[in-house]
């Protein structure tokens, strides 16, 4: 396996974070019998169906997401 440098880590929570997120693709492998390879563009594709339905901008809610990311690895708050 390669080494990757990741971005920093203030909170000490990122390793954490991408567990969680991990366990939300395994388990939409496991619903939606898609490949792993797959699984991330396939429900990104499916949230942004989601979003939809529930009148929200995919747009806007993803700047949003990049904005926490930027702040747990900045060490700001969101």
């Amino acid at each position: 396996m390669t080494n990757i440098q990741l971005p920093p880590d203030p909170e000490g929570m990122n390793d954490s974070r991408a567990a969680w997120a991990g366990k939300v693709i395994d388990l939409f492998v496991l619903i939606t019998g898609t490949d792993k390879e797959d699984a991330l563009a396939d429900l990104l594709a499916d949230l942004i169906h989601w979003s939809d339905r529930q009148q929200l901008s995919f747009d806007c809610e993803l700047a949003r997401a990049r904005g926490h990311y930027e702040a747990e690895t900045l060490g700001e708050d969101p």
